[in-house]
Order: structure tokens, then C-alpha cells, then sequence
């Protein structure tokens, strides 16, 4: 039988989760909560034997396991397995697989982590030892660690502290719609791949989602538990979103009762994990009541959704034990990055009176306390923290565009700029250097008259300088990128190698004639931003912008390239604009599951600036115990360490644009006409002529 533990009552106050939590318990309280597993496994349990004869001590297969596995102080030796609590029946608890679909799954993740996430700022715990270390977002209502309550004056005395994004909500016209109404929109907006549209209509889904309420008079078997009645939750006004990184977990606590009302759910996107549910009751032991703890272990996977309303809510206390696997049904699962979509009703504050602070199975008075008012929007993407309003990029009039518009976003700084000059060595050797050019790029560059001045705005490496070079034309590159314009310097070779010293095979496409080699070595380069090019009006005859548009995070900042390239070129010249198309051809690698991402971009350590790693090694203690991808992942801020390739992750921010989109953004630019358009190669094209 496994033992039962004797543990103290569970106390409220706040969980870095934003709940009531338990005080924390002395020693490992993490490994208390496996024991009685263990316990029901002899092969697992911890025991030495003397041998009198020899006086040795012989060590079980279970010391040695945890000797030669090198177990880190504070990790369970081994995850209790849900079976052993199989016959627990948790009153209140519905755990409803596969509530969205993989595609759905997908659309989810790609805005909760993307680029456009309204990630909170850090807020101090409730001890006021530190900050809550988990990423979290919150909407409609901020839940706030240090008080453990909801803020629910967003524009009072709570001020900026209480602010966070709406509630994302239907459009208009979807309001009380059918059930399959709500389905077709979903349906849309994931091939349309628009996050923010597929999380309004979940969270509608689960507002309507009728959930079956039985009776706890049979605890002792899930199949006899009568149903009562089916319940759902309409009054939704308030969700939080928590990352857990593998080895991650929450303590064991209640949600606050003063905080929110009956009925709280989590979707869980991306991986799984087990929750233990924990209850103290009275139970008879020798004909004498003792105190005694029933336990629930609940594998949550991928895509599913919890409700913990009644006494699961109430009476029985939660908990992740932070370790890096699980085990379900005898299968060791190891744990991967997990977002939690937690969805509750914020209320009112409560009468003082009737509160029975979870002693017992009946509700409280918070449980009829009146909910407050959803703060909702359906313009989208939210802006980020601390901003007033929702941007939404496609109401924005080209027209009533300012200075301040055009301001590079951190987004750019942080996933674009810094990331191509840390990245600018290798980016050349496996891009430049392949000599990876589209047709449609190349064939405009040839087709243009002998003698052209040709803008290539966003050069990177100058890769289509030789196709200038060769039409006949000349090339003024610019960039952002100043690392990356000295990698374009030279990068030439000659066509006929025995005329050039050091001259080497290459491929085609980097190949010149020698008559043009002295071009290579001194290029017409400037570090320069898209928004504002340095070049004078109507000085060029043509321009291309290759991969330029896709690095841009605004309706603003896209408008104002096409403008900059209209400026410079003269009137009839020609354009040729190129970016990522959403729209991927079925055998591409590439697929995405929304229009604004991150695309990783797997740096080996050996192309990446020393002088970086160096500066970071100053005063550290540690470094001696971490590979060289791991300094250089420290070393980069933003950057990743990936343990399995050993590599260095950067992340690009990159906008996916839909098929007929670049069109879009040309009808707001009085001075362009479309000459041609199409798709190529995984990228959306459009050739323009000034007007």
C-alpha cells in the first residue's frame, strides 16, 4: 500500500502562478511529493545491507542509479506515475483532450511567442524576495504577484501598474453567432494565419463549451459518478499565459477565492505535463482519525483543457513538482516548452462575510461575488506593454503618417540588425558565397539598359552586384548592416582566374569579368537605413529591394520604403521588390503558421565575433565548465544555446507576407503603377514603374 504523508495545512497567499500558495515546506519538497511512489516499487527503493562477514555494504540498483545519473540536488529521483492514482476522483475536475486542433495549436503558439507577444514587465513576487521569474502575459485584468489579488482599477489609483491588452473578442458581425458560424471563423482564420482571430474564437469556444458536472458520492470509481447537470462559463474576462521551459514548475497552492469566481481552465499548447492535485482530509486509522493526504496525478497533453471548478477549485490544492520528465502510464515523458492559457472570471470584491477560505467543500461567499466587466477588443495585434491602445496595422492611413512612425522598433534592433551583423561572417559563407539568386531578380537586372544607376537597398552582401556589373549597369548598395557590407568587399572572382592573382573557383553567379574586377575590390557601399536612403531624388534608373520588406514590423515602416525607393528613382524608372511569402510550396522546409514570426537562424561558433565571448568572460568563474556554442550563446544577448547541435540560435523577426499584399501596400503610393507580380521561389515579387 503506499504510505500516506502527514504535511501541514495549505495556507493562501501568492504563487508566482498569481494564486494562493502554500508556504513553503522545509527540505526537498519536490522529492516528498514522489515518496509514496517509490515506496510501491521495490526495485526503486533506497536500502544498504551489511554483510557481517566481510563488513561491506552492498549498494541496491536504486543508489547506484541515482550515483551514476548524477542527480541535481533538488530534481525527484523518480516522477511518480499517474496510475498509482488512478482510483483518486478529484469532484470538479474535467480534463477534455484534444480540445483544438494541431493547426489551431499552431496558430497559437506562433502569436503568444511571436514577435507582436505583450510580454509583462517583471513584477516582485508575493514573499518580495525577487521577481516572478516565469514569462506571463495577462489580458483583461492583471493579476498582481506582490498582492496576490487582480487590479482591478486599470484607470485609478492602480494607474499603469493595472494596465495590460483587452480580451480578444469576436468581430462585430460575429456576435451570437452559431456554433458552426464560430467554427467557419476559426477555420478561416488559421489559414488565413491570424493568430489573434483564433485565440477571439477559442476563448469563445470555451465560453460556450458545456461541461458535464457529476456528483461525488462514488469516489471510489469514475464510472459510477452520477451526472448532475452541465455547466459553462460565459463570464470569461480575464487570461493569463505562462511559459514553462523544460524543469520549470508551480507550488503547491489554491487560486485566490477573493481574485476570481468558480470555473478556472487551462489550455495547454505545445507539450504536456503532469499536475498533482492534493487534498488534507480526516480518514479513520486504528479507530482513531487522523489527518490524511489524497493525491491526484493529472497528465495534461498537448492541446488539452482543464477545469478546475467546486471543490477542485476550492478544497483540493495544485502543483507542477518541478523535474524535466513525467511519468504517465508507466512511460517516462520528458518535458519540452509548455504554454499555459489560463482562463478565469475576475470578480468584484467580495463581502468580508461567509468566507470559509477552503476548509471545507461548500463555496465561499467570493463564489457569488458579481463578475467585473470584460474589457475586450478585436483589433489586432495588442500593442506592447504599457502602450494605450491596440495597433492595428491595416486601419492606418498612409496619409496620417509621421516622423515618429517611422522609429525603428526594438522588435528590428533586437531580431534583425543585431542579429545579421553577429551573423554577417556566416551568412555570406553559406549564402553569399553559393551564389543563391532569383530568377526573377536576375532577369530584371539583365534586362535593363546598358549604363543604369541601380539601387540595391538592403544589399547584405552585395550577392547581385556581378548580375549589375555584367547588364552593363552600375550598382550603389546600402545597408544596415555595416558587418555585412564589408563581407561584400572583394567577395568577387574573376571569370578568367589566371588573369587575377588569387583569383579561385567559386560559383557562377560571384564570377566577373576581369575588365570589371576593379569594381570588386572598392564596391559603392554606405551603411545606411531603408527609411531614410541617402541618395537623391530621382538620381537612379532602377532599384531592387530583395528580402528588405519582410524585416519590416509596420504598416508605417513598410509604407515608407516603397516611398524612399519611389524618391530615388526617376520617373518611368523601374522597381523590383521582393519578400517571404506565407505561402509556401508544399516540398519547402519552411511553413508557417502566422504572418509575423521568428525564424531561427543556427549560428556555428567558429563564424561568430571573438571579441564578444572575450568581453563576456571577464570576471566569470564559470566558463571553464561551458562549451564554446555556450559562451557564445551568453555572450549574444537574445541569442539560445542548443544542446543537441551545438549551436548558437538567433531568432529573425520576419512578416510573412499573403498573397496579394505587397499589391496592398503599392495602392497606398500615389507615384507607383504594377508593372508585373507573382510568386517565386518561396517569396512574393512585384515589379513597379515611377509614375
Amino acid at each position: 500500500m503506499q504510505q500516506q504523508q502527514q504535511q501541514q495545512p495549505v495556507h493562501h497567499h501568492q504563487d508566482h502562478e498569481g494564486c494562493s500558495l502554500a508556504p513553503p515546506k522545509k527540505g526537498n519538497e519536490e522529492e516528498s511529493c514522489s515518496a509514496g511512489a517509490e515506496e510501491t516499487q521495490p526495485d526503486c527503493t533506497s536500502t544498504t545491507t551489511t554483510n557481517n562477514n566481510t563488513n561491506t555494504t552492498t549498494t541496491t540498483t536504486r543508489s547506484k542509479d541515482r550515483r551514476d545519473r548524477q542527480i541535481i540536488k533538488g530534481e525527484p529521483p523518480r516522477p511518480q506515475c499517474t496510475s498509482t492514482t488512478d482510483s483518486v476522483v478529484v469532484p470538479g475536475l474535467e480534463c477534455i483532450h484534444d480540445f483544438i486542433t494541431e493547426q489551431e495549436e499552431q496558430a497559437l503558439i506562433a502569436c503568444l511567442t511571436g514577435p507582436h507577444a505583450p510580454w509583462a514587465p517583471a513584477q516582485c513576487n508575493f514573499s518580495k524576495t525577487g521577481n516572478v521569474k516565469r514569462r506571463v502575459q495577462h489580458y483583461g485584468y492583471v493579476f498582481d504577484y506582490e498582492t496576490a489579488n487582480v487590479l482591478r482599477d486599470r484607470s485609478g489609483k492602480d494607474g499603469e501598474k493595472a494596465w495590460c491588452p483587452p480580451l480578444p473578442c469576436l468581430p462585430e458581425e460575429y456576435e451570437g453567432c452559431t456554433d458552426d458560424e464560430l467554427s467557419c471563423f476559426i477555420q478561416d482564420a488559421v489559414t488565413n494565419a491570424n493568430g489573434w482571430y483564433v485565440l477571439a474564437g477559442i476563448i469563445e469556444r470555451v465560453r460556450r463549451y458545456k461541461f458535464v458536472m457529476t456528483s461525488s458520492q462514488h469516489p471510489a470509481s469514475t464510472t459510477s459518478r452520477m451526472v448532475l447537470h452541465q455547466q459553462s462559463y460565459r463570464f470569461l474576462n480575464q487570461m493569463t499565459v505562462n511559459e514553462y521551459k523544460p524543469g520549470e514548475g508551480i507550488g503547491s497552492h489554491i487560486d485566490t477565492h477573493s481574485a476570481f469566481g468558480d470555473g478556472i481552465m487551462s489550455l495547454s499548447l505545445g507539450a504536456g505535463c503532469v499536475m498533482n492535485f492534493k487534498k488534507h482530509t480526516l480518514g479513520q486509522h486504528n479507530e482513531e482519525e487522523k489527518e490524511e493526504l489524497k493525491t491526484k496525478l493529472v497528465y495534461l497533453p498537448a492541446r488539452s483543457l482543464l477545469l478546475m471548478s467546486g471543490p477542485a477549485r476550492y478544497t483540493w490544492s495544485h502543483q507542477i513538482v518541478t523535474r524535466m520528465t513525467d511519468c504517465v502510464c508507466g512511460k517516462i515523458i520528458p518535458r519540452n516548452t509548455r504554454l499555459s492559457l489560463t482562463l478565469r472570471t475576475a470578480i468584484e470584491l467580495p463581502s468580508p462575510t461567509n468566507n470559509n477560505n477552503g476548509n471545507n467543500d461548500e463555496p465561499c461567499s467570493c463564489t457569488y461575488a458579481k463578475p467585473l466587466p470584460a474589457i475586450t477588443s478585436n483589433k489586432f495585434p495588442p500593442t506592447k506593454w504599457g502602450d494605450d491602445a491596440c495597433a492595428v496595422s491595416h486601419e492606418i492611413s498612409s496619409s496620417s503618417l509621421g516622423v515618429g512612425d517611422f522609429a525603428t522598433p526594438d522588435t528590428e534592433k533586437n531580431h534583425v540588425h543585431a542579429v545579421y551583423d553577429a551573423i554577417a561572417t556566416q551568412w555570406h559563407h553559406t549564402r553569399g558565397k553559393r551564389g543563391v539568386l532569383w530568377p526573377r531578380a536576375t532577369r530584371f537586372l539583365k534586362e535593363l539598359p546598358k549604363g543604369s544607376i541601380v539601387a540595391d537597398v538592403g544589399c547584405g552582401d552585395g550577392k547581385y552586384f556581378p548580375a549589375v556589373w555584367e547588364a552593363g549597369s552600375y550598382v550603389i548598395g546600402t545597408d544596415i548592416s555595416e558587418p555585412l557590407l564589408q563581407t561584400c568587399i572583394g567577395s568577387c572572382i574573376a571569370a578568367d582566374s589566371n588573369n587575377v592573382a588569387g583569383a579561385g573557383a567559386g560559383p557562377e553567379t560571384r564570377m566577373i569579368s576581369h575588365l570589371k574586377f576593379g569594381l570588386n575590390d572598392r564596391p559603392a557601399v554606405a551603411v545606411a537605413d531603408c527609411m531614410q536612403i541617402p541618395l537623391r531624388s530621382n538620381s537612379c534608373d532602377a532599384a531592387i529591394c530583395i528580402a528588405v520588406m519582410h524585416h519590416l514590423s509596420t504598416f508605417a515602416r513598410r509604407i515608407r520604403c516603397l516611398q524612399e525607393l519611389s524618391r530615388i528613382v526617376k520617373r518611368g524608372g523601374l522597381i523590383n521588390v521582393q519578400a517571404w511569402a506565407l505561402e509556401q510550396e508544399q516540398n519547402s522546409r519552411r511553413k508557417f503558421s502566422g504572418t509575423d514570426v521568428f525564424v531561427p537562424f543556427h549560428a556555428q561558433p567558429k563564424y561568430l565575433a571573438r571579441n564578444a565571448v572575450v568581453s563576456s568572460m571577464a570576471g566569470e568563474q564559470e566558463q571553464d565548465k561551458k562549451n564554446v556554442a555556450q559562451m557564445y550563446s551568453d555572450a549574444y544577448e537574445g541569442a539560445e544555446y542548443n544542446e543537441e547541435k551545438g549551436l548558437v540560435v538567433f531568432q529573425r523577426y520576419c512578416h510573412m507576407y499573403k498573397k496579394g499584399e505587397l499589391e496592398e501596400l503599392v495602392a497606398h503610393i500615389c507615384s507607383l503603377e504594377i508593372v508585373d507580380g507573382g510568386f517565386e521561389c518561396g517569396n512574393h515579387f512585384v515589379i513597379l514603374r515611377v509614375i
